[in-house]
């Protein structure tokens, strides 16, 4: 068996650690979130609780740097498909992680201060995320839980 610790922490289980009087609370809870794997209800559940949110896989391992809207955007603030998603994620107050072993990659993913999304433009990549996704993606994190 793989350990990973890229697991989203539910709510569920976050409730029952806060239930055990601990001293120590959690302040940051890391999970997969990208353009194509938005939640926003469980983000806001935890930022509220005043958990910072640390994002993994904010490039979605490059599978969606071709997305429509992605790419639309792109075009239109005249960075790469990657730096639209890394702004979108540092514009949500993600602490955004990303992952490269190219020289060129690392400091174009850095290259992200110099323009804002407009809000019509974040909404747009707000609705990549399918429903469905985010269902598979829970059913996977919580299969792994258990395994």
């Amino acid at each position: 068996m793989e350990f990973s610790h890229h697991f989203l922490f539910p709510n569920k289980d976050y409730k029952e650690l806060l239930s055990a009087n601990i001293t120590i609370l959690p302040i940051v809870n890391q999970m997969q979130i990208s353009p194509v794997m938005y939640r926003p209800q469980i983000i806001d559940y935890f930022t509220k609780s005043g958990i910072l949110i640390a994002s993994h896989k904010s490039l979605h391992r490059g599978d969606c740097l071709d997305n429509e809207v992605i790419q639309t955007l792109s075009t239109i603030y005249s960075k790469s498909p990657a730096q639209i998603m890394i702004k979108w994620g540092l514009q949500k107050q993600f602490i955004v992680v990303t992952k490269t072993s190219s020289m060129k990659r690392m400091k174009e993913n850095r290259n992200v201060f110099d323009f804002s999304l407009s809000t019509e433009d974040m909404e747009k990549i707000d609705a990549v995320t399918k429903e469905e996704d985010v269902l598979v993606r829970f059913e996977h994190e919580m299969k792994s839980r258990t395994s």
